[in-house]
């Protein structure tokens, strides 16, 4: 080995030099380099023919070069494990960030969605409900009813007693007008929509005696006039102006086309030409319900019991400082069709009724005569009809109050069922049954029949 030394410091090998990576370039204390020759390193020497062997003294480093590359090895695991550390640090740094900001942009699109879909919902203070409230909803969701006198109070919640504000009214609440070339100028009587002779009851609760038909007779013919700033209800003065009740001084003619005109020429509604009046803001028509027919008897202080008379609708108005006794209008069917329009159409109010029973348009249902086969279309709720004084019915079958077999008019003729006549169908003999047919009349109004007729 010594010898083999000695040749290789007489002869030493032209090293080779390459760049190392900077990420391997370390630096050391003083206390570790003390001495010059061990910074040397032994290279592979060439031979003559070109090619590169390795030195055995390669397999065999000396003690000071196994310490200064354990050394070394030790310090760039550690670098390693370092750096390693650094950059998983950093990895998970970065993703939790970008985690982060994907969350954040994630949530604020979908606040910004709902608050999108709230303005485009938004019910701007509480939704009204026909019995004369607004429906709002405490911290916790509840849905809860109050009265519009609760505006601006504080309450707690039924169901979970969380504590609660009632809103007030909001200025711009009422449904905003079309823009026209009217537009500045003032109401008109022609801008209002009209339903002319209602029966209006004043009921004293002192003297109400609660059984059917006890109301029937007890009514007032009054006009109703409804428009986007109020009701009207005028109870007109005798024609010719001269009656005691009359505030048309010497004019003679109509008190209803008096009125009208007093209207369109933008006069106070308090000097309104009529006997009597009353007058319902927007706010106060919040409060009108139906009293009869109910869904359920404690609805009413009626309990049911059709003191307006058997098949009408009664609407108790709305209650207010000026007006000592309850009042009620009573109408038909097809009136209160009417009514309940007007209602949506200038005070947003709808579902009037709504559950009481009271159909929303004409119900229809369909047969076969017994004798002929041939379709029977008559009316269903005809109790409704036949109290409606503008409704005019004919009958056009019969049903059998035991087994439910229909028989026509037509039918009925052909086959001479109670005679010759109509009259004695009560007491003629079912054909299918043979028992008694009954008065169960199937009926339609007589103007869609006979048009009915003409178009066959």
């Amino acid at each position: 080995m010594e010898k083999k030394f000695m040749e290789m410091q007489a002869k030493p090998s032209a090293p080779i030099l390459s760049e190392l990576p900077q990420a391997e370039i370390h630096s050391y204390d003083d206390s570790e380099t003390d001495d010059t020759d061990d910074d040397f390193e032994l290279s592979t020497s060439q031979g003559s023919g070109g090619a590169t062997g390795n030195s055995l003294l390669d397999d065999a480093p000396s003690a000071d070069e196994e310490s200064s590359s354990s050394e070394e090895s030790g310090k760039e695991v550690s670098d390693e494990k370092s750096s390693q550390g650094a950059s998983s640090d950093s990895d998970v740094a970065h993703s939790v960030a970008t985690g982060g900001d994907a969350l954040l942009d994630i949530a604020r699109a979908e606040e910004q969605e709902s608050q999108k879909r709230r303005k485009s919902k938004r019910v701007v203070g509480g939704m009204r409900t026909p019995g004369g409230g607004i429906l709002i909803f405490c911290p916790y969701g509840c849905r809860v009813e109050v009265k519009e006198q609760h505006r601006g109070m504080t309450g707690k919640c039924p169901k979970c007693r969380a504590p609660f504000i009632v809103p007030v009214d909001p200025p711009m609440f009422k449904k905003s007008k079309k823009d026209d070339a009217g537009a500045g100028e003032k109401k008109t009587g022609s801008e209002r929509t009209w339903l002319e002779a209602l029966h209006l009851h004043i009921v004293s609760p002192e003297k109400l005696k609660i059984k059917a038909d006890s109301l029937v007779k007890e009514f007032t013919e009054a006009d109703f006039g409804f428009s986007e700033e109020n009701l009207i209800v005028a109870i007109l003065g005798k024609k010719g102006g001269g009656g005691m009740f009359s505030r048309g001084g010497d004019k003679k003619g109509d008190p209803r086309e008096q009125m009208l005109e007093h209207l369109k020429e933008g006069k106070p509604v308090d000097d309104l030409p009529v006997s009597e009046k009353y007058v319902f803001t927007t706010e106060e028509m919040a409060q009108i319900r139906v009293v009869q027919p109910t869904a359920s008897r404690t609805d009413s202080i009626f309990h049911g019991i059709p003191v307006f008379g058997e098949g009408r609708i009664a609407v108790q108005l709305p209650l207010t400082d000026a007006i000592k006794d309850p009042i009620y209008v009573s109408m038909g069917i097809t009136q209160f069709w009417d009514f309940a329009k007007a209602l949506e159409k200038h005070f947003d109010i709808t579902g009037l009724g709504a559950g009481a029973g009271i159909p929303p348009e004409h119900v229809y249902s369909r047969s076969l005569c017994f004798f002929l086969q041939t379709p029977i279309k008559f009316l269903e709720n005809i109790e409704f009809y036949k109290a409606d004084s503008s409704v005019e019915l004919m009958t056009i079958g019969y049903r059998c109050e035991k087994c439910g077999t229909t028989i026509s008019e037509d039918g009925r003729k052909k086959e001479s069922l109670g005679g010759k006549s109509p009259k004695g169908i009560a007491k003629a003999k079912c054909p299918k049954c043979s028992n008694k047919m009954g008065e169960n009349f199937l009926q339609d109004i007589k103007e869609n029949v006979e048009e009915a007729k003409i178009n066959d």
